[in-house]
């Protein structure tokens, strides 16, 4: 009797180890999954952000006779019926170097900050900056500009 009582305690203590050796793996593997997945999620936010940055000035281009210029038009920076998701956008004269005036209607085209698009989210903690150069093409004064075009993604 005392045998068979011994090798059932035994039996129940290995299951009991095997259980525990199962349920971490089981933890393990959802930790190894969980992160994957976030790391997956980066790639895209980083994918998207790129993609917006390389097609965005394709929205405001400069057409000279019907071709297209590889500039921006910053008369066309003043459009209102945007949706890019809780963005930033900001173009912004880097040469010549003056002091910052935002662009309005009513200082264009004395300014040198175009604030395009701003759509924030107080929920959203997290941000991810990402810029490049473009040019600026002013139609009243007819002339081209270097700037920089910067998109704060909220996430």
């Amino acid at each position: 009797m005392r045998k068979g009582v011994v090798q059932l305690s035994e039996s129940i203590l290995v299951t009991f180890f095997i259980i525990i050796i199962i349920l971490m793996g089981i933890v393990v593997f959802y930790r190894f999954h969980l992160n994957s997945l976030h790391n997956y999620e980066q790639e895209y936010i980083n994918q998207q952000l790129l993609s917006l940055l390389i097609t965005l000035p394709n929205d405001f281009m400069h057409t000279n006779l019907g071709d297209s210029e590889n500039a921006v038009d910053t008369s066309k920076l003043f459009y209102d019926n945007l949706d890019y998701g809780f963005k930033k956008i900001i173009i912004e004269q880097v040469y010549p170097k003056q002091d910052v005036v935002e662009c309005k209607l009513q200082s264009y085209p004395n300014c040198n900050y175009f604030a395009v698009y701003n759509k924030e989210n107080s929920k959203l903690k997290n941000k991810l900056v990402e810029s490049r150069p473009v040019s600026l093409y002013s139609p009243l004064s007819k002339e081209y500009r270097a700037g920089k075009l910067t998109i704060y993604y909220y996430y």
